[in-house]
């Protein structure tokens, strides 16, 4: 009892100030608990010396002690010879153990100055986080940092906090990946749950691979930029180019260049109101010829000066959201980069998925409605897989939700992430979905505020940590100590 007793004595209550930690594929966020944003909000990139072993011993620090000296946040962008650039996430799960455990203590100790004996952690995750992951990031804080306690939340659980809706549909169109997850009393429905990777890295692919094609377009990274003189393609660029080290990595000459195509995704694409690619061939071209006009044309600057114009192009890209294979790939690579992909999770976990207690059905019943059209693990009638776009997901992911839920779940569609930003995705979206499921009422709820938008599981997950009643729910190193992670993770996070 004493042990206990102690334990909460050090994180337990609203008084403690819990970290929230908030890793992604291409933003990793850290703050404080009860915070409106985080304190930091930084690349899910590191860079190291190519010509450094990789297993080089850190004597100083048992954090990261099999890694070389590695560089994070913005010291990225300055320009050292033979320095590659890494990264840390992919489809927000850590692939790169000893660089991420070294950038969130680097934060904690250099920037945040956290005492890791007095301040507990909430870190958030993916739904489809392994079992085997969830453990080794477990042992890793509690080893590493030495925390008193933890919690593990899952991200659209977060994102249904911030927005006060215990019974919700998060739709987060994010870096890496598309994900639709259903949260009924705040908890999430595994089971149900849709993934593709028709997401922001999609769509720069398809820029870039379009942009290929434009022979004397000049794309350099800002690095690389002396002075500029404005010019309209097909003009030729007029630039003078800095003094460099010798030796810069192509890894860290693509990481530059990326942030130009990130930046071209938010600020040239949008959404057209309806799909472009239809059987109807008159109201197809006169749909090109819409978004043809000079109405719907926009220039984009790259950092040489030359600017280049796009029209209906930059529709294209914007729909393949919602209509995947309308882009073709000239890159094959590319193409198979981004096979069909439906969205179905096979997600393994110990629970036969979450049942509100005033809703659990007869044994004999069925749980959910069976989707409509052909079975989602198998190829269609014709022999290829199906290929789903955002309101498909959505729609197939509504008709897998027990009838007595759908409902309030279809009143309370949550889209977030940094893609579902890009103009007229929410008003296409919402025209979709109430064509596609006339017997439901359908309300989507999307911040207004950008940063809100791009930070919101962070933010649910400081509104979660921050609770009074809250301090229940920490996992003690103690009890780690005794019960060990797999149990934990088990018992305690759900």
């Amino acid at each position: 009892m004493s042990s206990t007793a102690n334990s909460a004595s050090v994180y337990g209550g609203d008084e403690i100030n819990a970290i929230v930690l908030d890793p992604g594929s291409y933003h990793t966020r850290i703050g404080y608990a009860g915070d409106d944003f985080p304190k930091v909000i930084t690349s899910s990139y590191y860079a190291s010396a190519s010509n450094e072993p990789m297993e080089a011993e850190k004597e100083d620090s048992k954090i990261g002690s099999k890694s070389t000296k590695r560089i994070f946040g913005d010291a990225i962008d300055v320009p050292r010879s033979n320095y590659n650039v890494h990264p840390i996430l992919k489809d927000s799960v850590i692939v790169d153990w000893d660089a991420a455990l070294d950038q969130y203590h680097h934060f904690f100790k250099n920037v945040m100055n956290v005492t890791y004996e007095e301040q507990p952690v909430l870190i958030t995750e993916p739904v489809w986080a392994e079992p085997k992951y969830r453990q080794t990031l477990v042992e890793n804080f509690f080893e590493y940092y030495d925390f008193p306690a933890l919690y593990l939340a899952k991200a659209p659980s977060c994102v249904s906090f911030q927005q006060g809706r215990p019974n919700c549909l998060v739709v987060d169109i994010g870096h890496d990946s598309v994900s639709v997850t259903p949260v009924i009393d705040g908890i999430c429905m595994m089971k149900n749950t849709m993934r593709t990777h028709y997401a922001g890295q999609f769509l720069v692919d398809q820029v870039q691979d379009h942009l290929a094609k434009y022979k004397d377009l000049s794309v350099e990274g800002t690095y690389k930029i002396k002075s500029k003189t404005p010019t309209v393609y097909p003009e030729n660029a007029e630039f003078t180019t800095r003094t460099l080290p010798e030796d810069i990595t192509a890894s860290y000459d693509e990481y530059q260049k990326s942030k130009i195509w990130h930046e071209f995704r938010e600020t040239m694409l949008e959404v057209p109101e309806r799909k472009l690619a239809n059987n109807n061939m008159q109201q197809s071209a006169t749909m090109k010829e819409f978004y043809t006009s000079d109405a719907n044309t926009r220039l984009f600057e790259f950092p040489t000066g030359q600017s280049l114009s796009l029209n209906y192009d930059r529709f294209v890209f914007a729909d393949s959201i919602f209509d995947p294979s309308i882009y073709k790939f000239a890159n094959q690579e590319l193409t198979s980069k981004y096979p069909p992909n439906n969205g179905v999770l096979s997600i393994k976990s110990k629970y036969d998925d979450y049942r509100p207690l005033k809703r659990v059905r007869k044994a004999e019943s069925n749980q959910s409605t069976p989707p409509p059209g052909d079975s989602p693990t198998k190829p269609s009638k014709n022999g290829k897989h199906e290929v789903r776009g955002l309101s498909q997901l959505i729609t197939h992911t509504l008709s897998t939700i027990d009838i007595d839920l759908r409902t309030s779940v279809a009143h309370n569609i949550i889209v977030t992430g940094g893609v579902s930003l890009v103009p007229q995705l929410t008003e296409r979206l919402y025209n979709e979905l109430t064509n596609t499921n006339p017997g439901l009422k359908i309300r989507l709820h999307a911040v207004g505020n950008s940063t809100e938008r791009l930070n919101q599981a962070w933010i649910g997950g400081s509104v979660l940590a921050s609770l009074g009643t809250f301090h229940q729910m920490w996992v003690s190193k103690h009890e780690y100590e005794e019960a060990g992670a797999e149990r934990i993770l088990n018992q305690r996070f759900r």
